[in-house]
């Protein structure tokens, strides 16, 4: 039985599983970037004072910075109640095809209970340029938010959807994974209110998907 470890790559991922990667707007992808929620004025003015500081620091911020200052709080607004679940910072695996994937999640959304990670739905990897902690993350981005999307798909073991993201310092990339095709967006600006408001509703939506 082969092992594939944490030092992943998207060609890799694709040849050994046999995917295709689109580059259209599918319209699973336009439902999901059409998502609008409307928050609270003091929901509002937590984002607000989120996005100014994310434009003041986005260059100087670590990765661990990052998910506590910002990420967390877009996290908080979007408000996942039972039986959706937070998990950070957590190491997920399947057997594929008789292949052991392997990798780290930063964040999952998913069905759960106490430390069971039961059914993952959403997966959000983040990468920051200049803080790459012990290299944490060797393959590309894309790679390591796929591998995690097929590990949660294959967890699943349905024909749902996979969602997931991949965070560059202020910018926020998006992808929906369906059997074996997937695509990947262009980024959001995060340190943008307007964009950051479209990032909340984003993740709401997988809320209101799933609960």
């Amino acid at each position: 039985m082969k092992k594939i470890n944490l030092h992943l790559s998207e060609p890799l991922l694709v040849r050994t599983f046999n995917l295709e990667r689109t580059y259209e707007m599918s319209d699973l992808l336009q439902n999901w970037f059409d998502a609008d929620f409307k928050l609270t004025q003091n929901e509002e003015a937590t984002l607000q004072k989120a996005c100014h500081k994310l434009l003041e620091n986005a260059d100087f911020w670590n990765e661990e910075e990052l998910k506590m200052h910002f990420i967390s709080i877009l996290v908080f607004l979007a408000d996942y109640t039972k039986p959706l679940r937070v998990f950070f910072d957590r190491e997920i695996s399947a057997k594929i095809n008789d292949i052991i994937l392997k990798t780290e999640a930063d964040m999952l959304v998913s069905k759960g209970f106490g430390n069971a990670i039961e059914t993952p739905y959403f997966f959000l990897l983040i990468l920051y340029t200049e803080y790459k902690r012990e290299k944490k993350y060797s393959g590309n981005p894309i790679g390591q938010m796929l591998a995690g999307m097929l590990i949660s798909q294959a967890k699943n073991d349905n024909q749902k959807p996979i969602y997931g993201s991949y965070v560059q310092g202020r910018f926020w990339f998006f992808s929906i994974l369906i059997d074996k095709s997937y695509v990947v967006s262009q980024p959001l600006n995060a340190a943008n209110y307007s964009e950051s408001y479209k990032i909340v509703s984003m993740l709401k939506f997988i809320k209101d998907l799933y609960n």
